[in-house]
This record gives structure tokens, C-alpha cells and sequence, in this order.
């Protein structure tokens, strides 16, 4: 048994009854409708993901949903948290519907109607249809921007900042557990420290977190983007939690050390901080995060329309080969928040999917590698796909505190106690998708606990279990416990390990052999049997 408090591993038996945890003893006995043998292998609490983006595969019908999540549950997740990075599909209004609908298009499966508005809407369509394991959410600051100043770069105005402070606290009383901003995203880029102090006080007060995909990750940006965070949590009173820690580029790459040094001052001078990091040197996203934030004032049609212009074109062109981030970005004009081509380099950035057959050939290869093909510049190259692809692409970023020679950056953060260790990816059945999807958790108790000897295994569940369960103010989840939640995991510690890979994504993990949740066997014996036995969970319910 480990179960989940990081206390050392002990020998147990785990009786449970409907969907909880009834006793947890040596040499259980009675009556039961099904004994599971785990002898030689680990039990553990379900694995809790707090930076999940599957927000758009839920409103699937069921079927879809569970070809769509069964990576995610067969690597022992049963809940996870969604809304994160600024992006996601509430709250709507008439006004934002379509432009919101078009930013989501590069995580998006086809065909949803998008016809909900509030965030309670949305919770109350997800307990209608079914789910498969347990949903959480935040409410994503893009949208709630959108819905209130459009796609629009600048301050909101008096009234706009009050309107948009109140969608975020009605969302966290209809049950967010707090609100996501997304940085380096339209619209989110576009506001300024004092919109996030506001938005996150009024989420604070609600009883909500504000978690952050820092402003910039780069070298120019990666102290000031963290500080900003800490400055958010000191001045609005919100609990902060900074998502997927990172460094972009090999510049910035040395930058972790003094990250974690900036974060430990801040919580030992009382800021709520927490955050968490991917087992990873790679990260998956929408192609627009390599253009510059002003190229995508107003939405997706006027960043295509500057497309067409060859004179925007060029100096969009011009500024990814030499413009450097300032500080602070939305002054002067058209900062960069983070200039990802130019930190990593077109041979570092993948296409991982689109939607047109033309351009399926072009699928998991780098810029670099189509601009070779095409005879065209990288840019060129990327740009016409992206007029043609209505600009709905995703990339696959190479050189993400590290990279496949050398990870030892990476290992800083993921040493780090406070961090909980997340997929940050989704599977929406198109192209490449990150292999997080499939194997990020047992890549982190395989890779880096049994084989690298990061750290102890106790400790490897803590940060998967309770850990990001605290986070989210779960009481009767991520530990083994009489009364608790029967969300359990059982797995072969000798043998758990990951198989997905870049080029081939969607391999299943090995080594798991049970997941229950709420009581019920969605992977037993080894075989996934989908049923819709998740909760919503909404915040204070």
C-alpha cells in the first residue's frame, strides 16, 4: 500500500463498498462481490491531474468520449482538473461564441454545438450526458475576456473590469474551483498585472485559486512572468498555483534554479503558492503561440486577413528572426511576451496536426523540415498552411527545460516537493498528439522513480495523489483512507512504464493493471471496460 500521504509503503488489504473505502487493514475477510489479487504489486490512490485539457472531449456523446480518454484512465488517472491555461469553452455569450469556438479550434474535436453559456450550464450538461471518470474545473480568463471586451487587445474600461470580475466570482459559486489565465494566448496576452489582480481577487473571494501559464518562459521573460504571479497572490489575496513550470530555449534553460529560489522566498513569506511540471522536454500547443501578440489583436479572421498583407507579413517575418521580449509586454508596440521560434528554432517545432488532406503529408515533421519541402522560408511555409488551415494548427515544441541529451534542468523542477506532476495533453483523435496523453504518469513512476532513482516511490505517488488533492480542496480524495473515495489504482512497480512516443502516440502504458473509479472497474485485469462512473465536482459541494 502507498497511499498517498508519502508515509513509507506497508502491507494492507482494501475493503470498499459502493463508491467508497469502507476498511484498510492486514487479512481483510467477509462476504465481497469481487476480490481483486494484488499481491507483489502497488496499490494507490487514483492518480489526480490538475492540468488536464480535455474540457472539449467531455461534451462528446459517450461512446467518443471513451475511445477519446482511454489514455488517460489506463495510465490511472481518475480525475482531472480542466480550464487551465486561460483557454476554454466558458463562459459563452453571443457576443464571444464564435470567436472563442475558433481560438479552442486546435484542441477541439468536430461537430460540437457549443450551445451552453455558463459554467454551471456546461457542469450541468456534463452530469446529464455521463462522465467517465471525475471532472473539476476552473473557469478560463480567455473566454470570460472575450465574452466581455471581445478579442480586443488594452484595459478594460471601469464597467468592463467589473463585468468581467463578475462572470469569473459567479463562475467559482456555480462550482470553478478557481480561474485559469493563459498569457501567452488571445486574448489573455492582452491584459496587463492590474486585470489580473482584479480577476483574481474576484475569484479569491469566491473561494477560488488563479493559476497562470506564465507571461513568458524565455530568458528576457522568465524572472519577471514568475514574480508577476507572486505579485498577483500578494496583491489580490487568491491562492496562485503556477502551471507546467518551465524554460524555453537553451538560453533559458539554467533559469529553473533561480525559479524554485524566487518561488521558496515567496511561500516562506506567506504566499499561497503551489504549481506543478510535465515529465517532459517537449510541450504541445496552437501554432498561433509563434506569432506576435499584435498579429492577433482582435481574433483568428483579423490575424488572417494580416496574412494576406505582405507588408504585415513581413514585419511579423522580421520580428520572429530578431525581436527579443521587453518588459512589461502590453506597453509600447506589439511586445513580445515570448519569442518561441527564435528561442527554439524552426527545427524544434513539429507540426502535430491538421484538419486539410493536403497538408496531412506535413504532419510530425518540423518547419524546418516543410520549409525544405516546399522551398519556401520556414515562416513562408507555416504561414500559407495557416491561411489555408483557417488557423487551426498545433505544434509539438522541442527544448523545454532541456531536451532529449540533456534533462538535468528538468530534474530540478521535477525534485522539487511543491510541484505536482501533470499530462498538460489531450487526445482529440487528429494528428500527433503529445505522448502525456498515454503515458505521462507512468513515465514519472517508471522513467524517472524505478529507473533514474529520482526519488522514493512514496513520495512519486504523493505528488500524483494528495498533493494536487490539497490543491483542489478535495476532502475525501487522494489518500487511502477509510471514507474516502474509492478512486484506487493498482500497479507493478517492476514492470510500470511508459510506451507512448512522438512518433508513435498512442501506445498504451504498461504495468497497470487495475483503476476504480467511485468504486467501479474501468480497467481490470488489464482490460479497459469504459462506463461513465465519474462525478462532476463542483467547489464547496
Amino acid at each position: 500500500m502507498v497511499d498517498g500521504t508519502g508515509r513509507p509503503p506497508f502491507r494492507a488489504d482494501v475493503g470498499v463498498s459502493g463508491d467508497r473505502i469502507v476498511a484498510v487493514a492486514p487479512a481483510l475477510s467477509g462476504p465481497s462481490a469481487t476480490r481483486v489479487e494484488a499481491e507483489g504489486r502497488v496499490v494507490a490512490p487514483g492518480f489526480i491531474d490538475l492540468h488536464s485539457h480535455s474540457d472539449l472531449c467531455f461534451t462528446l456523446p459517450f461512446a467518443r468520449q471513451a475511445e477519446l480518454l482511454q489514455g488517460r484512465v489506463r495510465q490511472g488517472i481518475t480525475t482531472e482538473l480542466l480550464g487551465n491555461c486561460g483557454i476554454g469553452c466558458v463562459p459563452l455569450n453571443e457576443r464571444s461564441r464564435q470567436d472563442v469556438a475558433r481560438l479552442c479550434g486546435f484542441i477541439s474535436p468536430d461537430d460540437i454545438a457549443w450551445h451552453w453559456g455558463s459554467l454551471g450550464s456546461y457542469l450541468d450538461l456534463l452530469d446529464a450526458q455521463g462522465v467517465l471518470l471525475n471532472v473539476a474545473s476552473l473557469v478560463a480568463h480567455g473566454p470570460a475576456r472575450a465574452a466581455t471586451l471581445g478579442s480586443r487587445a488594452g484595459r478594460p474600461a471601469a464597467g468592463e473590469q467589473d463585468d468581467l470580475d463578475r462572470q469569473v466570482r459567479c463562475a467559482v459559486e456555480e462550482g470553478a474551483f478557481g480561474v485559469s489565465f493563459g498569457l501567452i494566448y488571445p486574448p489573455g496576452q492582452f491584459a496587463d498585472t492590474e486585470e489580473l489582480v482584479a480577476v483574481a481577487r474576484a475569484a479569491g473571494a469566491a473561494g477560488g485559486f488563479a493559476a497562470f501559464h506564465q507571461r513568458g518562459s524565455s530568458r528576457e521573460t522568465l524572472e519577471p512572468a514568475v514574480r508577476e504571479i507572486i505579485e498577483v497572490g500578494r496583491r489580490s489575496g487568491a491562492s496562485v498555483h503556477h502551471s507546467h513550470e518551465e524554460t524555453v530555449g537553451p538560453r533559458a534553460w539554467a533559469g529553473v534554479e533561480e525559479v524554485l529560489q524566487i518561488e521558496a522566498q515567496a511561500v516562506r513569506e506567506g504566499i499561497d503558492l503551489t504549481g506543478d511540471v510535465i515529465p517532459y522536454t517537449a510541450v504541445c500547443t496552437t501554432m498561433l503561440a509563434l506569432y506576435p501578440p499584435w498579429s492577433l489583436d482582435g481574433g483568428i479572421e483579423p490575424f488572417l486577413e494580416r496574412l494576406r498583407d505582405p507588408a504585415q507579413r513581413e514585419r511579423m517575418k522580421q520580428e520572429i528572426a530578431s525581436a527579443s521580449p521587453a518588459w512589461p509586454p502590453w506597453e509600447g508596440d506589439g511586445r513580445w511576451t515570448m519569442n518561441i521560434a527564435r528561442e527554439c528554432g524552426w527545427d524544434r517545432i513539429r507540426l502535430a496536426h491538421v484538419d486539410g488532406a493536403r497538408n496531412k503529408t506535413h504532419e510530425h515533421l518540423s518547419l524546418a523540415e516543410i520549409g525544405r519541402r516546399t522551398g519556401r522560408h520556414p515562416f513562408d511555409a507555416l504561414s500559407d498552411l495557416l491561411l489555408e488551415e483557417k488557423g487551426i494548427a498545433t505544434q509539438l515544441i522541442f527544448g523545454i527545460s532541456g531536451d532529449d541529451r540533456d534533462d538535468a534542468h528538468l530534474l530540478e523542477f521535477l525534485r522539487e516537493p511543491r510541484l505536482a506532476i501533470v499530462t498538460d495533453a489531450w487526445e482529440i483523435g487528429k494528428g500527433f498528439p503529445h505522448p502525456g496523453a498515454y503515458g505521462a504518469f507512468p513515465r514519472w513512476l517508471g522513467h524517472y522513480v524505478r529507473e533514474r532513482r529520482l526519488l522514493g516511490l512514496a513520495e512519486a505517488v504523493r505528488r500524483l495523489t494528495s498533493l494536487p488533492a490539497k490543491r483542489l480542496g478535495l476532502k475525501d480524495r487522494g489518500i487511502v483512507r477509510e471514507g474516502f473515495k474509492a478512486d484506487l489504482v493498482v500497479f507493478d512497480q517492476r514492470t510500470i512504464a511508459d510506451r507512448a512516443t512522438y512518433r508513435h502516440p498512442r501506445l498504451m502504458p504498461a504495468g497497470i493493471d487495475e483503476v476504480l473509479i467511485n468504486g467501479r472497474r474501468i480497467v481490470a485485469g488489464g482490460a479497459y471496460r469504459p462506463h461513465p462512473a465519474g462525478e462532476v465536482l463542483r467547489r464547496g459541494a
